[in-house]
């Protein structure tokens, strides 16, 4: 007996003229519908979040109309790819296996807060390995001082430095940095008095974006906002202050991470996104400090990733990556 044909869409029975020519869809419309159902999870994921313009992201309707033998093609480089990567990988973990006498054990370049995280992340041992290797992160304490960084005065007396902690006033900018574009900065510091204040993308004292994280009123309820504006051969322009869902205190150790890719700048405080902004008028320029009339903070440490590179951006998409650990038995 012939098995009898029904319509994916519809679930009616298909006729045996209409079988000779679909066995799927009782008509064209119906496929039709059919094809465009399975294309709402990716047209409702662009309603709700959009797509950058500039940088010409395919929407929904492109990818439904991708032929089947495209996607074929694109698999089998994404394999390529894939593949070329994971003997990049390898490689270089071969690179740091020891020779003869047993090395001095590596050190990360950025200190690590939760001492409780497991270690054991293969997406976190490779990320380290790369950036170690190939990311240009750049890393500064101040034990040495602050000699390398450079504002409107020749000398750093205006920066004072207290028990290994350093206390910004007027603009200074970490020279080592300042030929650099795209970039991850990260530093830990605290808030004395009403704010703390960094700029990026400052080729000198006089072009830069600046950021401040504020306390706008005292109290244990949200008291957080943020600051960002522009100053361009001197000027100030477009200050613009928006709150926060955070309450800041002050003597607290606060990790602020900002990026900066092309024309978009991320701030995160603590691992919490807080801000995201754009803007194309500086290209290039380093990481600096600084603090206005009435206001105070120290600083720690600070950190700044190329992501330039191609190691680089291996690294930046690599931590997207979350790959599953064994579960270790708590007593």
């Amino acid at each position: 007996m012939a098995r009898n044909m029904i319509c994916r869409y519809c679930r009616k029975k298909i006729g045996p003229v209409r079988k000779l020519k679909d066995p799927h869809f009782c008509c064209d419309d119906h496929r039709t519908k059919a094809t465009s159902k399975s294309a709402r999870a990716v047209r409702e994921a662009e309603d709700l979040y959009g797509f950058d313009d500039a940088q010409q992201l395919p929407t929904w309707r492109a990818i439904t109309q991708v032929k089947r033998e495209e996607k074929s093609g694109q698999k089998g480089l994404s394999t390529t790819v894939f593949a070329g990567l994971a003997v990049v990988f390898v490689l270089l973990a071969l690179s740091q296996l020891p020779m003869g006498a047993p090395a001095a054990k590596a050190i990360s370049p950025l200190p690590d807060t939760n001492l409780h995280q497991s270690k054991s992340s293969f997406g976190q041992m490779i990320g380290n390995l790369l950036q170690s290797n190939g990311s240009g992160t750049l890393r500064e304490d101040f034990h040495s001082g602050v000699a390398n960084w450079e504002g409107f005065k020749s000398v750093s007396s205006d920066w004072s430095m207290e028990s290994g902690v350093v206390h910004p006033t007027s603009l200074r900018v970490w020279k080592p940095s300042t030929s650099l574009s795209n970039y991850e900065m990260e530093f830990m510091g605290q808030i004395e008095r009403k704010s703390i204040d960094w700029a990026f993308r400052a080729s000198d004292v006089r072009n830069y974006y600046a950021t401040k994280l504020i306390i706008t009123k005292p109290g244990p309820l949200p008291n957080a906002g943020l600051v960002r504006f522009i100053v361009l051969d001197g000027r100030e322009r477009e200050r613009v202050e928006l709150p926060l869902p955070l309450t800041l205190e002050r003597g607290v150790d606060y990790r602020v991470r900002v990026s900066v890719r092309g024309g978009r700048f991320l701030t995160s405080v603590n691992g919490q996104l807080v801000s995201s902004w754009m803007d194309n008028r500086l290209s290039r320029g380093g990481v600096g400090f600084f603090s206005e009339d009435g206001e105070s903070a120290l600083l720690k440490w600070v950190s700044v990733s190329e992501r330039d590179s191609f190691l680089g951006r291996i690294v930046s998409h690599f931590s997207l990556i979350a790959f599953p650990t064994a579960a270790i038995a708590m007593p």
